[in-house]
This record gives structure tokens, C-alpha cells and sequence, in this order.
């Protein structure tokens, strides 16, 4: 597994905790990992619809909320301890990605997020939480 940032070898996966991303490399340039897959470790904070949720650090950082979408979103509840796997994106447009991942939403609800940076999800883990103690 990596940490911080790190590549786990050969496998072209990079895999961060959520609450470091703003003094990682991740935000520093975040251009770099667009388009690349990621895992990130990280707390619900926001349920927005069934397809998407926001993650971030622990309530003691300042760490900007991502954005998560994925069309085959995990049962997740807010505070919850979530690993998510999947693919930086940049430039988020609701109208595209709705059509991409071929659900309709209601896409007033996404206008703080029109062109910010989110992440794709392929795997959701939620068994984090059950596994930490």
C-alpha cells in the first residue's frame, strides 16, 4: 500500500489519507493526478444524492470537501470512515457527468461544485470504519 502520495509498485495506484491531501502533493499539484486512480481514506462529511457524497479530513483540518460521484455509490452515512477508489477528474460540469455515468440529478444542488477537481469512484469501501479500534 502507499502512503502519502506514494506509487505502489508498478501498480500505477497512488493512495492518500484524506486529512494530509492539503499539505501533500496531491493539492499541491493537483493537475498531476488528473485522468490517474487514486485511493483515498477519508470521512463522509455531505450525502448529496444517492450517486454522490463529499469526503474530507477530520474536523480538526481545514481540508477542502471533494467530491465523490460514482453510479453505483455505496450505502455511506455522514462521519463515516470510507476508502474510495477511483479517478481524478477535473472541470466538474453536471450536465456531462451525469451523462457519463447515465443518471439525472438535480443539478442545482452541484452548482458549488461547477469546475472543481472531484473523483470518479469505481469502489467504495465502507468497511473501514468496522475495521479501525
Amino acid at each position: 500500500m502507499c502512503v502519502d502520495g506514494a506509487e505502489a509498485a508498478g501498480s500505477g495506484e497512488y493512495e492518500f489519507v484524506y486529512e494530509d491531501l492539503a499539505e501533500s502533493e496531491f493539492w499541491n499539484d493537483v493537475s498531476t493526478w488528473v485522468g490517474k486512480e487514486v485511493t483515498v481514506s477519508a470521512d463522509v462529511r455531505e450525502i448529496i444524492n444517492e450517486n454522490s457524497f463529499t469526503i474530507a479530513g477530520t474536523e480538526n483540518t481545514d481540508v477542502d470537501e471533494l467530491l465523490v460521484v460514482s453510479a453505483n455509490a455505496a450505502k455511506v452515512s455522514e462521519d463515516q470512515a470510507v476508502k474510495v477508489t477511483g479517478t481524478v477528474r477535473e472541470g466538474f460540469d453536471v450536465v456531462n457527468v451525469e451523462e457519463e455515468l447515465g443518471v439525472r440529478w438535480d443539478d442545482e444542488i452541484y452548482a458549488n461544485w461547477d469546475d472543481q477537481h472531484y473523483l470518479e469512484a469505481t469502489g467504495i469501501d465502507t468497511s473501514v470504519s468496522e475495521n479501525e479500534g
